[in-house]
């Protein structure tokens, strides 16, 4: 593996270089494609870095504003949209433009790759396959990797996706002019592979190494509090998770520091914490990005069951891949809907991917229908793959294999 190069902290002149490229559109000079282009991407890489939702719109006129001065071989243009769209969770328009740059780029190996990431999304694992396997082996580079890595991890295995995830990782970290957030990325993504295979402190090292690189990394924090949280590792999971939130408020990462915050017996700080994760779905989800995040955390802390099963059958309205079937799947057997949690659980395990909650949730919804074989082979693999897995469900899983 080659050695990783120096971090540069190029976050630090997000601003200025934003600044720089709106100065270059505000002069308007005619038929220029390429200022809004460049500012696309750099409100996107800021989006990244912040987590602010007002970029990724700012991102998406500043392409339009692109296409508009060039409508046509305009690459850039239509792959920064194409950006957009999947961070905004649009899979289908973003399908949509990623097929139009296809129509004319013909035979162009890297849009094979960027089309299987998205066939993902949707639940189209057939199609993925198909274009992952088209790119010739001297063409499978590091984004290739990443998007095989995803498929693999998907579809059952994740022995083989995580090696396949450092190796890319490892090239991208050699070199010194990737940005710190996307260099951190890796080790964040690394992370949630090691949690999903039981190997808690290196998911640990991973996302600590994420911060490292990036040390406004969201994402990363939030990690650290999902592995403190399952570890029962109260007061650093309440410090990772606040952390996180400060940065940016996600369903999920609220969820943790609510955790954490009863656990350590701050009762009237979670209640508040429930509050605000309330107000997160009223007020900022306009663009429906938290759908999934706000469906499993009613879900599992059996707090609005309706709202929780319509929020996870909106979503399947954005995509339905193997996750959106579980939340599915899971908030409907809290909703007391257990035909339909029957079938999505089904769906979501096309693959048997190796996911301790998906393999949890199958295990219980089997155990509500007597399939006693059936819910002790998936409580029993939930566990095989990580004994710590969850908070609560390890020790529910343990207790209910005892009975079976």
């Amino acid at each position: 593996m080659p050695t990783a190069a120096p971090v540069v902290a190029d976050y630090q002149h997000r601003d200025k270089l934003i600044a720089f490229w709106e100065r270059a559109v505000g002069e308007k000079h005619r038929g220029d494609m390429l200022s809004p282009r460049e500012l696309s991407g750099e409100y996107l890489q800021r989006y990244r870095e912040r987590g602010d939702i007002g970029d990724v719109l700012r991102a998406e006129a500043a392409a339009k504003a692109s296409l508009a001065a060039e409508p046509r071989g305009n690459m850039g243009g239509e792959l920064g949209l194409a950006s957009v769209y999947l961070t905004l969770h649009r899979f289908h328009d973003a399908l949509a433009v990623t097929r139009d740059v296809e129509s004319w780029d013909t035979g162009d190996p890297s849009m094979y790759s960027r089309e299987a990431s998205l066939d993902m999304e949707i639940g189209d694992y057939a199609r993925a396959q198909k274009r992952l396997d088209a790119v010739p082996d001297k063409d499978r580079d590091d984004s290739w990797r990443v998007v095989e890595s995803r498929y693999l991890e998907l579809t059952g295995h994740l022995s083989a996706a995580r090696p396949l995830l450092q190796t890319a990782g490892a090239y991208v970290n050699a070199n010194v002019d990737a940005p710190a957030q996307q260099r951190a990325w890796y080790f964040f993504r690394e992370g949630e592979m090691a949690f999903e295979a039981g190997d808690n402190d290196e998911a640990l090292a991973d996302e600590r190494q994420a911060i490292a690189i990036f040390p406004h990394y969201a994402d990363g924090f939030r990690v650290l509090a999902r592995v403190e949280c399952a570890l029962k590792q109260w007061t650093e999971c309440l410090r990772d998770a606040t952390t996180s939130a400060d940065m940016v408020p996600y369903p999920e990462t609220l969820g943790y520091e609510a955790d954490a915050q009863r656990a350590l017996g701050q009762g009237e700080a979670a209640a508040g914490t429930d509050g605000l994760i309330r107000t997160v779905e009223r007020i900022g989800n306009a663009q429906r990005i938290s759908d999934r995040l706000l469906a499993i955390y009613y879900s599992e802390h059996g707090l609005h069951a309706d709202d929780a099963y319509a929020i996870a059958r909106r979503e399947l309205s954005a995509r339905d891949d193997i996750f959106t079937e579980d939340t599915l799947a899971w908030a409907a057997a809290a909703d007391g809907r257990w035909d339909v949690a029957r079938t999505a659980i089904r769906k979501a395990l096309r693959f048997d991917t190796e996911n301790s909650l998906l393999q949890y949730h199958a295990g219980m919804i089997a155990l509500h229908f007597g399939d006693r074989a059936e819910a002790k082979r998936r409580l029993a693999r939930a566990l095989a793959l990580n004994g710590q897995f969850h908070q609560v469900y390890a020790d529910r899983a343990r207790a209910t294999l005892a009975t079976l």
